[in-house]
């Protein structure tokens, strides 16, 4: 069961202590970078810090858009949930990142789902105080509005490589996307079942675990068990470009 930590968000309002410096120091050099200590203030009064053990949801697509997300420690994947049951992983989500759910601009409703792949700490921060910053400080709004506008673009960049590659481009491309964007490195753990993995790249399992034995044979990649080395990028590059 998700728990409320309160004794760290006890110096919230200090702003050098605690789950608010996590956030704000994370992103002072784009999206908070122009609010005033007054509009800081205003923004973590009574925010919380909410620590989610693995498989837990954190937001519920189609659910009201009420909080915004500060992760500060773990990994949660954004998906996609389908009338037939069947779900699209659209991005991990980890340490700093700034998640607004999809509905702060649009319909005040949650556009996915996010749930934790790992045990989860991270910021909820009431989205009406962002909308009401973004009233007041034109500054602030252009720089939301470029993350929010970053982070569509990238789901749109999602869809269109799920519909225009093949399933090695796509199987190539999460591999390319855990080891440049998640881990930063060549060997990994990935806390994620074979079946979320073939989420993430549009497919069925049994045709991801084919095509990840596949690059296995060609010597692109070695994996055992959750650990997956990546040995031989630019074959896994070229791939992805030839779809």
């Amino acid at each position: 069961m998700a728990k409320v930590i309160t004794r760290a968000c006890d110096n919230c309002n200090k702003i050098d202590e605690g789950c608010c410096k996590s956030c704000i120091d994370t992103h002072k050099d784009n999206i908070f970078a122009p609010l005033t200590m007054e509009e800081i203030e205003f923004l973590v009064d009574e925010k919380k810090q909410i620590h989610y053990n693995v498989g837990e949801t954190i937001i519920k697509q189609n659910t009201a858009s009420t909080t915004v997300i500060c992760i500060r420690q773990g990994l949660a994947k954004l998906y996609v949930e389908s009338t037939n049951g069947k779900n699209v992983i659209v991005r991990i989500g980890k340490n700093g990142d700034f998640i607004t759910g999809g509905g702060l601009f649009n319909g005040s409703v949650q556009h996915f789902s996010i749930a934790a792949l790992t045990d989860v700490q991270c910021c909820l921060i009431d989205s009406s105080k962002l909308t009401k910053l973004f009233e007041q400080n034109s500054d602030f709004a252009v720089r939301l509005l470029r993350n929010h506008t970053k982070q569509n673009n990238y789901l749109l960049k999602k869809l269109v490589d799920h519909t225009q590659k093949y399933m090695p481009g796509r199987v190539a491309d999460t591999l390319l996307y855990l080891k440049k964007e998640i881990f930063n490195a060549s060997s990994f753990e990935v806390p994620l079942t074979r079946q979320e993995l073939a989420e993430m790249s549009n497919m069925t399992k049994e045709s991801f675990v084919r095509i990840l034995h596949q690059f296995k044979e060609s010597k692109a990649i070695d994996v055992e068990g959750n650990t997956i080395n990546i040995l031989d990028e630019s074959s896994l590059i070229s791939i992805s470009k030839n779809g």
